[in-house]
């Protein structure tokens, strides 16, 4: 029973910690509705996976990096010119209004798949969120890792949250492929590009409070 509260508690810290707004949530909503749910199912299967990797690194040495520390503050920084990067790019290579019929955007599976998998990958926050969820818990004391099945565990409901969130937007997004599209005019990789942008400044301001210790 211990060890199914384990893979609760770090599929919901996933679920939730996965919520905001980031590079691999964006191109799942952007995929489910330019291609289809398939397409977008690989990529949030490709996207969950440093979930993975940086769980299990977290549990290897979670007091090796501290949720006040420099690393904390800098791996922010290197999500803007990402963000940044990803939006401009979205802007300039999609000038016009693009139909959104799936068939007219065939899916290589395996295209979709590392797509996810190296925007989550090169994302830096992954290690200090699950080594500062690591810590806290030290703190409360709610659970132990005190084997490699409990571990194992921890890291499993790590990847599955962020996967049920990723195919929770996949389907929405899906599901509401027509109001999207006329919310944006149809389109979407645009809308996406100036959503990344508008990111990256936010993430600009949140990395200037940390590092002048406002927050």
């Amino acid at each position: 029973m211990e060890q199914l509260y384990i893979f609760i508690i770090a599929f919901v810290a996933s679920f939730i910690g996965s919520l905001q707004l980031g590079p691999v949530n964006l191109t799942v909503i952007q995929t489910s509705v330019n291609k289809d749910f398939r397409a977008a199912f690989w990529v949030s299967v490709g996207g969950c996976l440093p979930e993975v990797l940086y769980a299990a690194l977290a549990v290897a040495g979670a007091s090796l990096i501290n949720p006040q520390s420099s690393f904390f503050t800098y791996a922010g920084f290197f999500m803007i010119p990402l963000l940044l990067g990803l939006g401009i790019f979205k802007i300039i290579k999609y000038k016009e209004p693009e139909s959104t019929k799936p068939q007219e955007f065939p899916s290589t599976l395996w295209g979709d798949f590392i797509k996810g998998f190296t925007l989550s990958i090169v994302n830096p926050l992954l290690l200090p969120f699950w080594s500062t969820v690591l810590i806290y818990n030290t703190s409360i004391n709610v659970f132990s890792l005190d084997n490699k099945t409990e571990k194992s565990l921890f890291v499993l409901g790590a990847a599955a949250g962020a996967l049920g969130l990723l195919l929770l937007f996949a389907g929405i997004a899906h599901w509401k492929k027509d109001r999207i599209n006329k919310l944006v005019n149809g389109n979407i990789n645009k809308a996406i590009g100036w959503v990344f942008i508008a990111l990256s400044l936010v993430q600009t301001v949140v990395f200037v409070l940390r590092y002048k210790h406002m927050i």
